[in-house]
């Protein structure tokens, strides 16, 4: 029985001890995809003022943030697909919705408003914009 309950409090410490694997929206979505990171890893990065970017998969220890163009997509699915908790919606002059979103799946977050915030989506007429923690491109 002891080396039983030995074996299991292994098992727990070997499981706790591994690290999340790292989030990336590629995983879960398809469409025109944009990293950013702190650092270029080529130069075919743009640099915005805060960091750069890049259109397309990019295999980089160093991203700070990804953002996905998806056509005909409903940013409820999102919510769903990432187990999101909405925090909160704003409603844009040009009738875009934008919604501020938590999920467990993403490992960086910002503050706002006093809540974890990692996922956000702008959504106008017949396309979304997905972007972690936040959309740091344009929308």
């Amino acid at each position: 029985m002891k080396k039983l309950m030995v074996c299991l409090a292994l098992f727990f410490i070997l499981i706790s001890g591994t690290p999340k694997q790292s989030f990336s929206l590629t995983d879960y979505f398809s469409g025109e995809y944009y990293a950013y990171t702190e650092k270029p890893a080529s130069e075919n990065y743009i640099f915005l003022g805060f960091c750069y970017m890049n259109k397309g998969k990019v295999i980089n220890k160093d991203i700070i943030g990804e953002s996905m163009v998806i056509k005909n997509f409903e940013p409820i699915s999102a919510i769903k697909t990432l187990n999101a908790k909405i925090i909160k919606t704003e409603v844009l002059e040009n009738g875009a919705v934008v919604i501020y979103a938590f999920s467990s799946l993403i490992n960086k977050n910002v503050t706002l408003e006093n809540e974890k915030v990692n996922l956000q989506i702008a959504h106008y007429e017949n396309y979304s914009v997905i972007g972690w923690p936040l959309i740091l491109g344009s929308f």
